[in-house]
């Protein structure tokens, strides 16, 4: 769960001596948000908190948590971070479980016109590159990487969104499965 949370929308900072864990969804992703705090429940001393964000003019609904510092949280720290920038370790594979990877598809995952996504807008270009060459090594995903704007993010063609619903779909939260579904394939 740490890894696939740590490779989406979770974040580690320093808090105190340790680091604690920072969840943030939005509201319509509130399923997903009361799973992760589930299993973080033994470092959380607060319920998830609901809050309106506000970016310009718009207000948008969201649900978070923080966990409390400890040390297991530094540790995952300096494995993800290299000073305050998030990276991918360079040992992710070990990692990369199918639950980690639908944890983080969940989190970054999204339908495109014929395939998926996963958004790796926060990490280089290598670091995209090398999470593309796991999926294809561990699991024989067709991963490939494309530019989107500024950054890159993991394209997964529609000859292999089955392979990876059949690897993740167990422990997608049906409320996001939608997000296994190419647009193209989606009825009106």
């Amino acid at each position: 769960m740490l890894t696939g949370t740590l490779l989406g929308d979770g974040c580690l900072a320093k808090h105190g001596r340790y680091h604690r864990l920072h969840v943030k969804h939005k509201l319509a992703h509130l399923e997903l948000a009361l799973m992760k705090y589930e299993t973080f429940r033994e470092f959380i001393s607060m319920a998830p908190h609901q809050f309106d964000q506000r970016l310009g003019d718009k207000r948008h609904p969201c649900v978070q948590f923080a966990t409390r510092t400890h040390p297991v949280f530094s540790e995952w720290h300096r494995r993800f971070y290299s000073g305050r920038r998030k990276i991918v370790p360079a040992d992710i594979a070990n990692d990369l479980s199918p639950r980690a990877l639908a944890v983080w598809f969940m989190d970054d995952g999204a339908a495109d016109y014929a395939g998926v996504t996963i958004q790796t807008h926060g990490f280089e270009l290598a670091e995209t590159a090398r999470l593309a060459a796991d999926l294809r090594s561990e699991y024989s995903l067709e991963a490939g990487v494309r530019k989107n704007r500024s950054s890159w993010l993991i394209y997964i063609p529609a000859r292999s969104v089955r392979d990876l619903e059949e690897l993740i779909g167990d422990h997608v939260i049906p409320s996001l499965a939608y997000k296994l579904i190419p647009r193209r394939c989606r009825t009106p």
